[in-house]
């Protein structure tokens, strides 16, 4: 029976890889801080590491930089697993690392499984470690890019919350917020769209939706795109407020 070690600070993500693992027939490890995965990977000779790439004190990267620079551990293969906006990026950067692949959260139990059987049947080749300089680099630029995609997603929560709250507060007569009758062009909207901007309306982020309905964050963006697009609207603030007065 092969071994994998799941490193993640949620305890929800560790539980739910866990029993999708163990449905597979795999045995399971797990580490909820980064810092303690090198120790128990040198101990435990897991097959594979699963690991969070966002972790505090010590990220997915600086996990896999440590692994590789131990004898003991720089065979071990590793997966990212990661519920991030910059997909691309952190997976070329991953790439460089030696990193076996890249599952972004949420993802089916079929793909995961896929890519662990991946891995394990192809251990990664030995991979120079990225010069200190470069990596800190790309890693500081991953790192600001999803940073700054949070910050704006959270900013178009509080300005949604903001908007909706002025339209409750003026009764649906008060000029500081337009009047908008009811926009046929809600019916163009097919209904996982409207499940979407109802989700938008609670005020849930893209990850969240994304968590929610169980498809990836890339998913949810696509879909916030095409409803802005239907309902000729700038923003999911707009957007919002077309499907409550409705």
């Amino acid at each position: 029976m092969t071994s994998v070690l799941i490193v993640d600070d949620e305890a929800r993500d560790r539980q739910l890889l866990a029993a999708i693992l163990r449905s597979g027939g795999h045995e399971v490890l797990e580490a909820h801080a980064g810092e303690l995965a090198p120790r128990l990977a040198r101990e435990r000779q897991p097959d594979l590491i699963i690991a969070e790439i966002m972790m505090p004190t010590m990220d997915g990267y600086e996990l896999v930089r440590e692994l590789r620079g131990d004898e003991a551990t720089a065979h071990i293969p590793v997966v990212f697993y990661t519920a991030s906006y910059v997909v691309d990026e952190v997976r070329e950067l991953a790439m460089a690392g030696g990193i076996s692949d890249v599952l972004v959260k949420p993802c089916a139990p079929e793909e995961v499984l896929r890519v662990v059987d991946e891995a394990l049947s192809h251990p990664p080749t030995s991979v120079s470690p990225l010069p200190s300089e470069d990596f800190h680099r790309e890693h500081l630029r991953v790192l600001n890019a999803k940073l700054l995609q949070k910050v704006e997603e959270l900013r178009e929560t509080v300005i949604l919350a903001g908007a909706l709250q002025r339209e409750a507060d003026a009764g649906g007569g008060d000029d500081r917020w337009p009047m908008l009758s009811p926009d046929p062009r809600l019916q163009a909207l097919s209904p996982r769209e409207l499940e979407v901007l109802s989700m938008i309306v609670e005020g849930s982020t893209n990850g969240e939706i994304a968590q929610k309905l169980v498809i990836a964050t890339s998913t949810v963006q696509s879909h916030v795109k095409r409803i802005l697009h239907k309902l000729g609207v700038k923003n999911r603030t707009e957007a919002a407020v077309r499907f409550v007065r409705r």
